[in-house]
Protein backbone atom coordinates (compact mmCIF):
# COMPACT_ATOMS: atom_id res chain seq x y z
CA UNK A 1 0.00 0.00 0.00
CA UNK A 2 2.84 2.35 0.80
CA UNK A 3 4.39 1.83 -2.64
CA UNK A 4 1.18 2.72 -4.48
CA UNK A 5 0.78 5.91 -2.41
CA UNK A 6 4.33 7.01 -3.22
CA UNK A 7 3.85 6.20 -6.88
CA UNK A 8 0.57 8.08 -6.95
CA UNK A 9 2.17 11.09 -5.21
CA UNK A 10 5.07 11.09 -7.68
CA UNK A 11 2.69 10.90 -10.63
CA UNK A 12 0.57 13.76 -9.27
CA UNK A 13 3.70 15.86 -8.67
CA UNK A 14 4.89 15.19 -12.22
CA UNK A 15 1.48 16.07 -13.67
CA UNK A 16 1.48 19.34 -11.72
CA UNK A 17 5.05 20.12 -12.82
CA UNK A 18 4.28 19.53 -16.48
CA UNK A 19 0.93 21.35 -16.33
CA UNK A 20 2.33 24.47 -14.60
CA UNK A 21 3.80 26.08 -17.75
CA UNK A 22 0.50 25.53 -19.57
CA UNK A 23 -1.42 27.12 -16.71
CA UNK A 24 0.95 30.07 -16.63
CA UNK A 25 0.37 30.86 -20.30
CA UNK A 26 -1.99 33.66 -21.18
CA UNK A 27 -5.28 32.28 -22.39
CA UNK A 28 -7.10 35.41 -23.59
CA UNK A 29 -6.17 36.89 -26.96
CA UNK A 30 -4.01 40.02 -26.90
CA UNK A 31 -5.86 43.30 -26.99
CA UNK A 32 -5.44 44.87 -30.44
CA UNK A 33 -3.87 48.30 -30.39
CA UNK A 34 -5.58 51.03 -32.32
CA UNK A 35 -3.53 53.09 -34.77
CA UNK A 36 -2.38 56.50 -33.54
CA UNK A 37 -4.66 59.40 -34.25
CA UNK A 38 -3.56 61.58 -37.12
CA UNK A 39 -2.59 58.69 -39.33
CA UNK A 40 1.04 58.72 -40.37
CA UNK A 41 0.25 57.15 -43.74
CA UNK A 42 -1.05 60.42 -45.18
CA UNK A 43 1.90 61.99 -46.97
CA UNK A 44 -0.02 64.93 -48.40
CA UNK A 45 1.70 68.11 -47.22
CA UNK A 46 -0.56 70.13 -44.95
CA UNK A 47 -0.98 73.77 -45.92
CA UNK A 48 -0.30 75.91 -42.88
CA UNK A 49 -2.27 79.09 -42.35
CA UNK A 50 -0.57 82.43 -41.87
CA UNK A 51 -1.39 82.36 -38.15
CA UNK A 52 0.11 78.84 -37.87
CA UNK A 53 3.37 80.18 -39.25
CA UNK A 54 3.39 83.54 -37.42
CA UNK A 55 4.44 81.94 -34.14
CA UNK A 56 5.30 85.19 -32.33
CA UNK A 57 2.11 86.87 -33.65
CA UNK A 58 3.91 89.98 -34.91
CA UNK A 59 1.97 90.05 -38.18
CA UNK A 60 4.95 88.84 -40.25
CA UNK A 61 6.47 85.47 -41.05
CA UNK A 62 10.24 85.47 -40.74
CA UNK A 63 12.51 83.00 -42.54
CA UNK A 64 12.87 81.06 -39.28
CA UNK A 65 9.09 80.82 -38.89
CA UNK A 66 8.70 79.89 -42.57
CA UNK A 67 10.93 76.83 -42.01
CA UNK A 68 7.80 74.95 -40.87
CA UNK A 69 6.46 75.11 -44.45
CA UNK A 70 8.79 73.63 -47.08
CA UNK A 71 6.76 75.14 -49.90
CA UNK A 72 7.01 78.66 -48.47
CA UNK A 73 10.69 78.20 -47.65
CA UNK A 74 11.51 77.24 -51.23
CA UNK A 75 9.67 80.31 -52.60
CA UNK A 76 10.30 82.77 -49.78
CA UNK A 77 12.07 85.37 -51.96
CA UNK A 78 9.23 85.39 -54.51
CA UNK A 79 6.53 85.65 -51.83
CA UNK A 80 8.38 88.48 -50.02
CA UNK A 81 7.39 91.01 -52.70
CA UNK A 82 8.77 94.10 -50.94
CA UNK A 83 12.05 92.38 -50.09
CA UNK A 84 12.02 93.36 -46.41
CA UNK A 85 12.94 89.83 -45.26
CA UNK A 86 9.47 89.29 -43.77
CA UNK A 87 6.30 87.92 -45.36
CA UNK A 88 3.17 89.87 -44.49
CA UNK A 89 -0.27 88.30 -44.43
CA UNK A 90 -1.12 90.01 -47.73
CA UNK A 91 2.09 88.70 -49.35
CA UNK A 92 1.34 85.24 -47.99
CA UNK A 93 -2.22 85.28 -49.39
CA UNK A 94 -0.98 86.57 -52.77
CA UNK A 95 1.67 83.83 -52.84
CA UNK A 96 -0.97 81.17 -52.24
CA UNK A 97 -3.24 82.55 -54.96
CA UNK A 98 -0.35 82.56 -57.40
CA UNK A 99 0.77 78.99 -56.62
CA UNK A 100 -2.79 77.63 -56.45
CA UNK A 101 -3.38 78.53 -60.10
CA UNK A 102 -0.10 77.01 -61.27
CA UNK A 103 1.56 73.70 -60.67
CA UNK A 104 2.62 73.23 -57.03
CA UNK A 105 6.25 74.12 -56.31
Amino acid sequence: MRKSTVTRTVLIAMAVAFASPALAQRTEPPTPTSPPTGSTTDTTPRTLSFSDLDVNADGKVSKDEAAADARLTSHYAQVDRDGDGQVSEAEYAAGHQRTDTTTPP
